[in-house]
């Protein structure tokens, strides 16, 4: 009988002709009990698969990965509040009020997914508008916010970095709550030892925290209490203050850190100075912004400073970085209920902000995986590095971030974005700044797999430098070096002023170690010779320009640069004079380069132990 027949009945039963008793029949289970949801997401829908309602992504969707899109009329189920465990090594007095918390309070993320619309479409042309409950949101400290996940958004697997199929397309609200939800689960797991004693100060949430949101007149508390009718007309400013926040005085000098130091980096290609100008103008009037801010510039003064605690002085307090970093993801916690605020010039200047803190912080923070986030606010604003405004000094400001963070992690960067306007059009910070994109295309070169043939590596090297080639050949006298005095040194130094055109400069030099270092290698002797000329060249100008760089905001890509340098160069004398200057890249800005130096140290054993074996191996 072949395998694709169905089973046949007994011969000798159809010879009798005796009727065959029908088998029972399974009765058929109701539509209506069970079978149908019509709380289910429209994808399981339209597959006929039984959707187990879980917001954002059902299983099924996160099996699968396709989009989970939730009806417009219909908000995705939340689910209940559960109290989560408390870590251990948390003081018996923070334990308690957690578990009270626990009890009596709910989210204001997770209220937003009881009674307001959250759509998942992609994409949309408009988004719904959160209209927060109208029950009171009571006020909560950070140590709430710590012991639980960000709303009701709590699942592992949606919210892994790798997951792209989904959450490079979010709309503005879930991918900033994504975002926050990436930092609060993180701060957790980093913040056990952490203790928030209380300051002789006072608490600082007084003067800049959420009780001045409270207090003031269109402050966050007294909106929510308000009828769903009367928010929407003031949603837009119900974020934001009515008068600048009242700092104290040792605010103000952590304020003007800022604006003098700390965002110079941030600014280093932006003619407009927009974080030093515009994002402190705009923190005046929102609470979040202000605490990042702070958060970043009081990091940089406690690593600068060179006194130990003063309790006169709050700004040599080693935990007053961090307090600000908490009460920052304490304030979005509140703040990303509004609509208004995730689509913000705020929400992008604090999340580049925080993501600096993290990245010059050296500390266990999650800062390359945080990126992502960033990205995905990014991206559902359309903000890319040609925006203009906050919003295009904030994206290359990120790019900038990310470049490294791809380079150390031997990943593709994660922007696609490409540049419209050619060389011509071009102006010196904006050729600076395309030094930038170039860079991002020699790390992404430097990231493809092994299973790429050498042919097509060939030609895209053969591209890339030619594209570094021609920028190259745009570049004006400022570009230029000046005349120097000649130090007995290893390397000789070259001058370039403005010094951030130097930094340009350092930049293509690092994408054309990488290119040449990642290029197939060609046959014969003269083209090793080649390679290794212009590998000599790359680290003479980047070490050159680093000897001459005295500006501050310099110092961080400079360092960067000199690391790259650090991986081609053999010769002892070299390799000492990269150290001392990556040291002294620490001593003009207090950031950390331990991590730059340990790292270096590690390569040159692996590479002279490697040495070591070949020349045993052919002895």
């Amino acid at each position: 009988m072949s395998s694709s027949e169905g089973p046949r009945l007994p011969v000798e039963s159809t010879a009798r002709h005796e009727p065959v008793p029908n088998p029972r029949k399974r009765p058929r289970k109701s539509r209506s009990k069970g079978l149908r949801t019509r709380s289910g997401c429209i994808t399981c829908r339209k597959r006929h698969k039984k959707c187990d309602e879980i917001a954002p992504i059902c299983g099924n969707c996160s099996i699968s990965e396709r989009p989970c899109v939730w009806p417009d009329t219909q908000p995705p189920p939340g689910n209940s509040t559960v109290a989560q465990p408390i870590p251990e090594n948390i003081p018996s007095s923070m334990t308690d009020s957690v578990r009270n918390e626990q009890h009596s309070h709910l989210d204001p993320l997770q209220e937003i997914g009881e009674s307001g619309p959250v759509s998942v479409s992609l994409p949309r042309e408009t988004l719904p508008l959160h209209v927060p409950s109208q029950t009171p949101v009571p006020e909560q400290n950070i140590d709430h916010l710590l012991q639980s996940p960000v709303g009701h958004f709590s699942q592992p697997s949606v919210y892994s970095p790798s997951n792209t199929v989904y959450s490079d397309a979010l709309p503005a609200d879930l991918a900033s709550v994504r975002w926050l939800d990436l930092l609060a689960q993180d701060a957790v797991q980093a913040n056990r030892g952490f203790s928030r004693a209380p300051s002789p100060f006072g608490d600082l949430a007084q003067n800049i925290g959420i009780a001045s949101i409270s207090n003031s007149a269109n402050g966050i508390e007294r909106v929510l209490n308000k009828p769903p009718e009367d928010l929407l007309g003031v949603e837009r400013h119900s974020w934001q203050l009515e008068k600048d926040i009242e700092l104290k005085d040792f605010e103000c000098a952590i304020l003007r850190n800022f604006i003098d130091r700390a965002a110079l980096w941030l600014d280093i290609f932006d003619p407009g100075n927009h974080f030093s100008v515009y994002a402190t103008r705009l923190a005046l009037r929102n609470v979040g912004l202000m605490k990042a801010i702070l958060a970043l510039s009081a990091q940089h003064l406690f690593r600068q400073s060179k006194t130990p605690h003063d309790p006169a002085d709050p700004t040599t307090d080693p935990n007053l970085a961090i307090q600000y970093y908490y009460e920052t993801l304490h304030y979005l916690q509140i703040a990303l209920q509004y609509n208004t605020y995730t689509l913000s010039e705020e929400i992008l200047a604090t999340a580049l902000i925080i993501s600096t803190y993290e990245m010059l912080d050296e500390s266990e923070s999650g800062w390359q995986r945080h990126l992502k986030g960033v990205f995905w606010i990014q991206r559902s604003q359309d903000v890319n590095g040609a925006s203009g405004g906050i919003r295009q000094a904030v994206w290359w400001a990120w790019l900038r971030q990310d470049v490294w963070a791809a380079f150390r992690e031997r990943r593709r960067c994660f922007s696609f974005w490409k540049p419209v306007k050619d060389y011509p059009e071009l102006n010196e910070h904006e050729l600076a700044d395309r030094a930038i994109y170039l860079f991002s295309q020699a790390v992404n070169y430097s990231a493809e797999p092994n299973s790429v043939s050498d042919r097509v590596r060939e030609a895209r090297a053969v591209e890339l430098l030619a594209m570094l080639d021609r920028w190259k050949s745009f570049l004006n006298n400022k570009f230029k070096p000046l005349p120097s005095t000649a130090a007995n040194r290893v390397f000789q130094p070259l001058w370039i002023h403005p010094p951030k055109f130097a930094v340009a400069l350092q930049i293509y030099h690092f994408a054309r170690i990488l290119i040449i270092l990642h290029r197939p290698a060609m046959p014969g002797f003269k083209s090793y010779l080649k390679a290794q000329k212009a590998l000599s060249e790359a680290v003479a100008a980047i070490c050159g320009m680093a000897m001459e760089l005295k500006d501050e905001g310099c110092q961080i890509i400079s360092s960067q640069c000199l690391f790259g340098a650090g991986l081609c160069v053999q010769d002892a004398a070299q390799r000492t004079e990269i150290i001392a200057l990556i040291e002294l890249c620490e001593s003009r800005t207090g950031w950390p380069t331990s991590t730059l130096r340990d790292d270096l140290h590690r390569e040159w054993e692996k590479i002279d132990s490697d040495g070591d074996k070949d020349i045993h191996n052919s002895i």
